[in-house]
């Protein structure tokens, strides 16, 4: 009887512990609702490149954008190290801070260790890091060492002004608008939004007509398209709508002619996946939120369909003329962003593979 009485004491305790924070908690989901993906037909008909392979399985993780210089790689991993690869070959690793313990990859560790996102070239010796905990940085591979920058204007994503990168699937299910862009001027510390109220804006890429860029606004499968000159500045448009999946990166291909959008998770026709059916169930999202917080990745498998995988290039006018396919998963998974080396190939970054992946583009 005393166990009884403990348990229903105890189980009290639990449900109204629960019941405090699922009121109080300023986590509030706002609906939303998608339509039905397109068809894979036509420029999306099962395209499956003819070598799609892995390279330098387990001995990288989490490379979540790349540079790809003919047979050179320069990537950042989820460990806190920037690398350059010559031909499969990691022939330079370089750590962001002098921290030990990073390869825990813990919420604790990225705090102190930082988190790379982006990496572009900024010069002929140069390139910029954009990184969750750390800021921007420049390093040069060259001296094997990180600076902040001091000029130019950087325009960025900011995923979301109320969660972290680790909390990153609590922006997708509150659906709240609180991401934003923003342009930055790093002689001066200025900083102006260009855009914001939007759901988990990524990827920047500059358009060839220097007028305008495109990004991606992840939780809704869009492609946006600002103009900062021109006769049309200061105007959003919506370049892509309805993606075959969830995008996270776009980049140009080396021919300037076209733009390479990496999604992370495939938009199933058949069976959609369990986020885009919650759009007004509101509590049983923010249960969900709850739930995140003790068992995340549980609940990102339960969200996504991420077993089909999927990328896209688009024209210049934002019209879909090619898809890459991996029904299985096996290689195009979990991507954040593609890079062609100017000859046969693509390669993908991911924010979570061990491994970068590789492919013919036809």
């Amino acid at each position: 009887m005393a166990i009884c009485g403990n348990l229903l004491l105890s189980s009290s305790i639990a449900f109204l512990a629960f019941a405090i924070w699922f009121n109080s908690n300023d986590f509030k989901p706002m609906e939303y609702h998608f339509p039905p993906p397109p068809p894979l037909t036509g420029p999306l008909a099962l395209n499956k490149p003819k070598i799609l392979e892995k390279i330098l399985e387990n001995e990288v993780i989490g490379p979540e954008s790349i540079v790809v210089e003919k047979n050179i790689i320069y990537t950042c991993t989820m460990d806190g190290n920037c690398l350059k690869i010559i031909d499969g070959k990691i022939v330079k690793k370089i750590p962001m801070t002098k921290n030990e313990g990073c390869e825990a990859l813990t919420r604790k560790s990225i705090a102190y260790c930082g988190r790379p996102l982006g990496i572009r070239r900024r010069n002929e010796k140069q390139f910029i890091v954009a990184d969750a905990v750390l800021g921007i940085l420049a390093i040069d591979f060259e001296k094997d060492d990180f600076d902040f920058i001091d000029n130019d204007t950087i325009v960025f994503t900011d995923a979301s002004t109320r969660y972290g990168y680790t909390d990153f699937l609590l922006s997708f299910l509150e659906h709240g608008g609180d991401g934003r862009i923003i342009k930055f001027k790093i002689s001066t510390g200025e900083t102006q939004v260009l855009v914001d109220g939007l759901d988990f804006p990524n990827g920047v890429q500059m358009h060839t007509d220097k007028q305008s860029f495109l990004f991606c606004e992840s939780a809704t499968a869009k492609i946006y398209r600002f103009y900062f000159a021109g006769p049309k500045k200061g105007r959003l448009e919506i370049f892509l709508d309805n993606l075959p999946g969830f995008p996270d990166n776009i980049r140009i291909s080396s021919s300037g002619t076209s733009f390479y959008v990496a999604m992370f998770s495939h938009r199933n026709a058949e069976n959609p996946d369990l986020f885009q059916r919650l759009g007004d169930w509101l509590m049983t999202r923010k249960v969900l939120g709850m739930l995140f917080r003790i068992f995340p990745s549980t609940v990102v498998e339960l969200l996504f369909n991420r077993g089909y995988g999927i990328a896209v290039e688009i024209d210049l006018d934002g019209k879909i003329i090619r898809s890459f396919h991996d029904p299985q998963g096996n290689i195009i998974n979990d991507i954040s962003q593609l890079a062609d080396d100017g000859g046969e190939f693509i390669y993908l970054a991911s924010f979570n593979n061990k491994y970068i992946g590789r492919m013919t583009k036809n």
